[in-house]
């Protein structure tokens, strides 16, 4: 029996994406994967450093998206500059999962002010990744999520929960 990679086994199954399967910064690994598959590869996740650690990604096409959160890419301010880096190469940014309920705030206003991501990811069950938010974002009947619309970032922290929760203070 021929032995066949995950990657052709995605390309059979017409998958939308494969992501991260190689080491994060394995780039010449994975411009070689990439060479050999029809499925888009999807990486760039963890790059070590911020803006500057692109660069090599798109000029080996090494990836056929550029991904990320404000939490791991330095704020709003530089996940802005790398998504209109992506696009200026005809790429989406796809957002990563902030790691926290406000993160993903910031992911969501960031996504909807630009044209370049199809996806907000939602991890399930949703509620273990909700914390420490008044009205966290919920996704509808039809499957969207809504950027709140209060002044600032929009999201109401809930400070009495932290209160609640709160162990020790340090001075």
């Amino acid at each position: 029996m021929k032995k066949r990679c995950v990657g052709y086994a995605l390309d059979d199954l017409n998958y939308y994406w494969y992501e991260d399967p190689l080491a994060d910064q394995d780039l010449y690994n994975y411009v070689k994967l990439k060479q050999k598959l029809r499925t888009p590869i999807m990486a760039t996740e963890y790059p070590q450093a911020g803006l500057d650690s692109y660069a090599q990604w798109i000029l080996q096409s090494a990836t056929d998206f550029l991904r990320g959160d404000v939490a791991i890419k330095g704020g709003i301010t530089t996940m802005i500059k790398t998504t209109h880096l992506a696009e200026a190469f005809h790429l989406n940014y796809e957002i990563h999962h902030g790691g926290n309920s406000l993160n993903n705030v910031a992911n969501l206003h960031v996504m909807m002010a630009i044209a370049n991501a199809q996806f907000f990811e939602v991890f399930l069950p949703d509620s273990a990744q909700k914390y420490g938010l008044v009205r966290d974002i919920e996704v509808d009947a039809a499957g969207y999520v809504h950027v709140p619309t209060a002044p600032g970032l929009g999201a109401e922290i809930d400070f009495e929960l932290i209160k609640r929760k709160t162990v020790a203070v340090l001075r």
